[in-house]
């Protein structure tokens, strides 16, 4: 059994995770990464295979949770202060 440090066992897994997230581009043929829509080397536009930006519609639905609960979480601080010190 070869003994490995712990740096290679990481950079094994590096590796392991670029190679499973590239596909090749189909102007140039060099490796790209998959959620890439125009390549870097030959500027040719490619489809995303994994990666699919967000709707106007759910960025707006997440913008209002995550002002709700901030607003919840200060109100719930405001509270704090003034009645409970």
């Amino acid at each position: 059994m070869k003994k490995t440090t712990v740096y290679e066992d990481r950079a094994e897994k590096r590796e392991r995770d670029r190679k499973r997230h590239t596909v090749a581009c189909p102007h140039c043929g060099k490796p790209v990464l998959d959620h890439m829509e125009e390549c870097p080397y030959c500027k040719g536009k490619l489809e995303p295979t994994v990666y699919t930006p967000l709707s106007d519609a759910r960025i707006r639905k997440i913008r209002i949770v995550t002002y709700t609960v901030g607003g919840l979480i200060a109100a719930g601080i405001i509270v704090y202060l003034l009645f409970f010190r």
